[in-house]
Order: C-alpha cells, then sequence, then structure tokens
C-alpha cells in the first residue's frame, strides 16, 4: 500500500524559471515522486514522494542526475542570501575594473588618433580584457550553461552564454582574418565585458533586494537572545541561551529578552511583544501568566519557569510558518511556470531565424551578429521566475509584521476570492471568558445548595461554562459534596449522580430530552438570553432545580470589524452552540443580520458545506475549542492565535495577537499581493514580447529601431530588478 510522506529540500543550482521547470517536470509522475513544488526565490523544493517506492536520498539522486544539488532540510534562507549579496557583488567589482579600460580601448579611435595604436594591437588589447571579464566575471554563467548544455536543457545563463560567446568568437574570428589587411572590422569585445558586467550589476540588486524581501524572518531570528541567567542552586548564573532547558528558572532584568518560553513564578513584568505580535502596546503579566521568547522585559525583574526552548518555542513556531508560507506557490504561478517551461527553446528558436533572416536579407551586415546576440540576450525568464515567488515572500513578510500568519501563496489567492465570513461565537467575536451573571433556584433548593450542586459536578469538567460555574463555587466558599458519574451529554450538558440522585446541568435542550418542565424558570431565561447571556438549567431527581445564567464579554472591535467586513464581502454570519435566544442577543449587539444557533460540534463543519453549496467561498474564524474540522473544511480557516494547538495546525491563517481588527488587513495585504503579482507578471510578459521583436530587428525596416547587446543586457537586467523591487512596495504599503 502506498504510502506518502513529504519532503523538503534546499536545491543548490536554480538560475531562473526554466530551473524550476526542469526540477518539477524533471520529479514530478517520476520514480515515485507525486507532487514537487520548486521555490525560485527561497532555493528550496517541497515534495510529497510514495515512501515504500523511494527516499529522501533516492529523491536527492535524481535532483543530481538533472544538474542540481540538494540537501536535506528548508534552506537557511538568510545565510545563502548573505553569501549570493558577497560573490555577486566581488564578480561585479573586478568586471568594472576591467570593462572601464576595455571601453576606454574601444573608444580610443573616436577621440585620438589611431596611428598612435595600431588597430591589430588595440582589437587584441580588447579581446584580452573581454576574455578576463567573460570568463572570470562571467564564470559562474559559463559553467552553469555547461551543466545545462551536458543535461540537453537550456536556461537563463544558457542564452547569455550563447550570445557573449558569439559575440567574443565572431570578434575573434573578424580579427585573425583582418589581421594584415588594414581593415578596422566591427568587433564586439566591449560589448561582451558591458554585457557581463551589466548582468552581474542587475543580479547584485537583484540578491539584495531579495535578500530584504526576507527581513521578516530576519527580524524573527534576530529576537533570539544569546545569554540567559539560570537560577540554579539560589544563585544567578549566565549561562548560553542554547543550554536553557524546560523546567529550568530564569531571571529576566529590566531590558532583556527571554531566552525561551515560560510561566511567572515570581515577580511582575510589563512585557513588549510587538515585535511577535504585532501588539504596540506592552502586556501586563503577573505570576502564572505565560511569557514567550524573543519578548522585551519592561522595568521590573522577574523569574519565569522554563515550558518550552528551541524549535518548541512559539517564535520558533512563528518562524517556520513564514518560512513554510514563503515557499508555497499562488496558483497563479501555474502560468508563468508553463510558459517558462518553453521559453529558452523558443527564444533559441527566434535567434536561429533572426540570424538566418538577416543572412538573407544583408549577409554583410554588421546587423546581422549584433541582432542575434541582442536576442539571446535581452530575453528573460528571470523575471518570469521572480515575479510571483517574490511578492509571496514580501507579502507574507509584511503580514508577518503586523502578526498576521499567511501559510502561503496559495492562500493568499484564496483570500481575494473569498465572498463570505463565518465566525464561531464563544472565544472568537466573545473574550472566551465566561462568568456568572445571575443565580436563580426553585424551590426547595435554595442559591446557595444549587450552585453547590452544579459546582460540584462542574469541577470535574473542562467546558468554558462548566469552569465559571465551578470559580463561582470556590469564589463563596462554599464547600463541594461528593458527585459520582459525572458524563458529558455532547450538545446538551453533563449529567451526574448528586446524593444518589440524577443530576442533570444543560441547555433547555436536554430539559426537553428529559422531558423536564422548565416554566418555572422560563421568564427570567427568556429575559437573559434576550441580553445575550447563556443560561444553564439544573435539574435533580428529574425536577427543575433552577438556572445559572452566564455572560461572555463581547470584545471590544468586534462590531467595528463586522461592519466593515459586510462592506467587504456578501455575507458575515456566526455560528454557535448556544440557544437561539443568546445568540440572537449577541447577534443583534455587533449588528449581525445572518447567524447560526444550536449548532452542535460535529455539525459545525456541515454548516460550512452548506455554506459552499449554496455558492459561498467562504473564511471560518474560530479559536480551536470544537470548530477545528469546521476551520479545515473552509476555503480558508482563520485561527485566533490564542486558540488550541489543533486549531492552529488545521487554518490557513493565524492572528497572533488575537485581535479581529487583525482580519480586514488579512484581506487587504491578500489583494494588494495579488495585484503586484498580477502587475509583475504583465511586466514580464510584456517586456519579452515587445523586447525581443526589437531586438531581432524587427522594426529596422520600418523605422530604424534596433538594440545594441549592450542596451540589451541593460534592459534584461533592469526587467529582473524591476520585478523584484515592485514586490518589495508591499512592505511599505499601509493595511
Amino acid at each position: 500500500m502506498a504510502k506518502t510522506d513529504e519532503l523538503t529540500l534546499a536545491i543548490d543550482g536554480l538560475r531562473c524559471a526554466s530551473c524550476v521547470s526542469s526540477v518539477e517536470n524533471g520529479l514530478t509522475g517520476r520514480h515515485g515522486v507525486e507532487t514537487c513544488q520548486v521555490n525560485l526565490a527561497t532555493k528550496s523544493a517541497t515534495i510529497s514522494y510514495d515512501s515504500t517506492t523511494t527516499d529522501a536520498q533516492g529523491i536527492i539522486k535524481q535532483i543530481e542526475q538533472l544538474g542540481f544539488s540538494a540537501a536535506v532540510g528548508r534552506p537557511d534562507f538568510l545565510a545563502a542570501s548573505k553569501r549570493e549579496v558577497i560573490t555577486a557583488r566581488r564578480l561585479l567589482q573586478i568586471s568594472v575594473v576591467l570593462t572601464i579600460p576595455l571601453a576606454a580601448v574601444a573608444m580610443w579611435p573616436m577621440w585620438a588618433d589611431r596611428s598612435l595604436v595600431p588597430a591589430p594591437f588595440d582589437a587584441l588589447t580588447q579581446a584580452l580584457l573581454a576574455a578576463v571579464v567573460l570568463l572570470y566575471g562571467g564564470r559562474t554563467i559559463l559553467m552553469d550553461a555547461a551543466i545545462q548544455t551536458r543535461h540537453l536543457r537550456a536556461n537563463m545563463n544558457s542564452l547569455i552564454a550563447m550570445g557573449t560567446c558569439a559575440a567574443f568568437g565572431w570578434s575573434i574570428y573578424l580579427l585573425l582574418i583582418n589581421w594584415d589587411s588594414g581593415i578596422s572590422p566591427p568587433l564586439f569585445f566591449e560589448s561582451v565585458g558591458m554585457i557581463i558586467t551589466l548582468i552581474l550589476l542587475g543580479r547584485f540588486l537583484e540578491a539584495r533586494a531579495r535578500g530584504r524581501a526576507g527581513d521578516a524572518i530576519r527580524a524573527m531570528i534576530d529576537l533570539r537572545p544569546t545569554i540567559a541567567t539560570a537560577i540554579i542552586n539560589g544563585v544567578d548564573i549566565e549561562i548560553d541561551a542554547s543550554a536553557v532547558q524546560p523546567g529550568m528558572i530564569l531571571l529576566v532584568r529590566p531590558g532583556e529578552r527571554l531566552a525561551a518560553d515560560g510561566v511567572i513564578v515570581e515577580g511582575q513584568a510589563v512585557i513588549d511583544e510587538s515585535m511577535l505580535t504585532g501588539e504596540s502596546l506592552p502586556v501586563e503579566k503577573v505570576p502564572s501568566d505565560k511569557v514567550v521568547g524573543g519578548s522585551v522585559n519592561g522595568n521590573r525583574s522577574f523569574k519565569f519557569q522554563v515550558t518550552a526552548t528551541g524549535e518548541k518555542t512559539f517564535l520558533a513556531g512563528m518562524v517556520r510558518l513564514v518560512a513554510e508560507a514563503q515557499s508555497r506557490k499562488a496558483p497563479i504561478q501555474k502560468l508563468a511556470d508553463r510558459v517558462a517551461a518553453r521559453f529558452v527553446p523558443a527564444v533559441i528558436l527566434v535567434a536561429l531565424v533572426t540570424l538566418a533572416g538577416w543572412y538573407w536579407l544583408a549577409p554583410d551586415s554588421p546587423l546581422l551578429i549584433q541582432c542575434v546576440i541582442s536576442v539571446l540576450i535581452i530575453a528573460c525568464p528571470c523575471a518570469l521566475g521572480l515575479a510571483t515567488p517574490t511578492a509571496i515572500l514580501a507579502g507574507t513578510g509584511r503580514a508577518a509584521r503586523e502578526g498576521i500568519i499567511i501559510r502561503g501563496g496559495d492562500i493568499l489567492e484564496r483570500i481575494t476570492q473569498l465572498n463570505a465570513i463565518v465566525f464561531d461565537k464563544t472565544g472568537t467575536l466573545t473574550c472566551g471568558e465566561l462568568e456568572v451573571v445571575n443565580v436563580r433556584s426553585v424551590d426547595p433548593w435554595s442559591r446557595r445548595e444549587l450552585i453547590r450542586m452544579a459546582g460540584s459536578a462542574e469541577k470535574q469538567s473542562n467546558h468554558p461554562l462548566a469552569k465559571a460555574i465551578a470559580q463561582l463555587m470556590d469564589k463563596e466558599q462554599i464547600d463541594a459534596s461528593e458527585v459520582r458519574n459525572v458524563q458529558d451529554r455532547p450538545g446538551f450538558g453533563v449529567e451526574a449522580l448528586y446524593r444518589g440522585e440524577r443530576l442533570l446541568i444543560g441547555n433547555e435542550a436536554l430539559l426537553k430530552t428529559e422531558q423536564i418542565d422548565p416554566s418555572a424558570c422560563r421568564d427570567t431565561a427568556q429575559e437573559e438570553m434576550e441580553q445575550g447571556q447563556t443560561v444553564v438549567f439544573v435539574a435533580l431527581g428529574g425536577k427543575l432545580a433552577g438556572l445559572i445564567s452566564l455572560g461572555d464579554r463581547l470584545r471590544n472591535d468586534a462590531a467595528g470589524v463586522v461592519a466593515r467586513l459586510g462592506k467587504m464581502l456578501e455575507r458575515v454570519s456566526m455560528l454557535s452552540g448556544d440557544n437561539y435566544r443568546t445568540v440572537a442577543g449577541v447577534a443583534r449587539s455587533i449588528g449581525l443580520e445572518y447567524f447560526e444557533a444550536e449548532v452542535r460540534p460535529d455539525h459545525k463543519q456541515q454548516v460550512i458545506e452548506s455554506y459552499q453549496k449554496a455558492g459561498f467561498r467562504l473564511a471560518m474564524v474560530g479559536d480551536g475549542i470544537n470548530d477545528a474540522p469546521a476551520l479545515a473544511a473552509a476555503d480558508v480557516g482563520v485561527a485566533i492565535g490564542g486558540g488550541t494547538d489543533v486549531a492552529i495546525e488545521a487554518a490557513n491563517v493565524v492572528l497572533v495577537r488575537s485581535e479581529l481588527a487583525d482580519l480586514p488587513k488579512m484581506f487587504r495585504v491578500a489583494d494588494q499581493s495579488m495585484k503586484v503579482i498580477r502587475q509583475n507578471l504583465f511586466w514580464a510578459f510584456f517586456y519579452n514580447v515587445l523586447a525581443i521583436p526589437l531586438a531581432a530587428g524587427l522594426f529596422y525596416p520600418l523605422f530604424g529601431w534596433t538594440l545594441s547587446p549592450m542596451v540589451a543586457a541593460a534592459a534584461m537586467a533592469f526587467s529582473s530588478v524591476f520585478v523584484v523591487t515592485n514586490s518589495l512596495r508591499l512592505n511599505r504599503r499601509a493595511l
């Protein structure tokens, strides 16, 4: 039986969109590989494969056979980006130093007496300088082109290598046959130097810009401190942060960063979590409150016990989510990938047609070789390859700085297609912190006895309603009684044995199921529910004992967010397991027209699916308590950051700081990112469609328009830099 596993690889040797297509097409559907997604911006691949057929080493071997190198694990994008910038700068500096005298020698006859430097020696000097620029400055281009040729493939470097080598070889040929003739033929040595230098300039600017696109990850990683103060045998000892272990007690002084996640055990603090959650205001913390590594302590020292370190911390999880998001493709990129796969062979064909056309029309014209070189140089599959991933990199990074983790380009695109949103009520539109607001007992039971019987049973449950009732019993210092056989009744409440009698605690539906008359408290219950309170009935021995009403405070921004989303989407709705009157009261208070009440936990997913069948493309927002399946079923699942791990795992978007006001920002960053992606793709397509015919000399007979190889190289470099720079604008856009 097939078993599907997923593998992430760092791939070296990716240069352009054609390389991406080579790896994806070379792996997908072969040798046990089911799917393969390669990201040019992060130099990584995510591969799903049948582990009964192949393994990681087998896949790496296949990649090596394609002419690339690979290693298991997510690439160190930041370190690789830094190395790329350093290498590009060094090659550029050397090429510039050599190209300046090359250009000066080439232009010498224009402003000096040619007799001072005989033509052959002038040309020979150019040839030597151009050779050094080509073989040293352009060595990575030539080496990669050779690898591609050996594997019967071609990419952007193949085009550059063909163009520059053709220009250099043709110039050497003309130099040799005219050595003793006294004729000065048109040579392209300075074009070779300028082409290589301009391309290296473009790659340097591109590498530096791509590095800035990873600023979100870099900023998160920089939050990790290197030193921590541990309390060992009552003594403060400074240790390396990497040596911190769960269970240790750490001391944090004012202004210091926390080295790990934990719980405060002594002292109080005001902690700045802005770089982690986007929350601008410091957060007050007291003993038993959770704290996260990477946040900054305010003006008081405190001690906390470590609960998570290293890759298990909240910060590491956020870094991992952002890194994963930036490696996932948007569906719109498939168009670019399909074009890129055929792009380089098509350009080579156009170059051959250009050669044949000019040879037929003007075999002696210097434009013959010039146009062929320009066609090979100006074509830019790199712009196509970078159009989508750089925008995703910048867009998801921009969202991450606002505390919004969007898990990939596919999710960005999906968000822009939504026309509805559904909120879970408790813990999402409300704060999820219930408290008892009213207790009504029915004779012969007293208020105190009602609290005792309900609280004694609810102490054994983790449900928020149960906790609030149990906390009231503790607050009023009421002793618990023995309760046995406590059982959950999903969607209804709980039942137990209290002093030998059957105890029921739950909603009105539970009373109806057990045929218990609620009329003694019906008026009170209706009043409470109309105010948005949740009513819990208590019955003992088949008779109503009273009710307890609980309130859950609405989030301050709930009404405003609902109003803003109502202007952006066709439908904003809410679903809840609470009774109709309670849910209707909440809906009225925040201006919601659509809601679903009395939805059992196992039916929430069905409600989402019914919306989808009605034609809605919707987001589901929840905290993960009973709604993880619904989050997974929605077109886009949005988890509140303070929710459960299951919800965060099931969701496509995580609101780290748990603020509903971040939802409109999520829509805006998705819209802005997709707009930039479309701009980039339009530019990449438009540039190549216009530039290649111009370089081929198609407009020369009509308008006298053509392009020199140097201008072609500058245009090609600019196209890639434009795409990356346009993507980086997302970092400056207001949300």
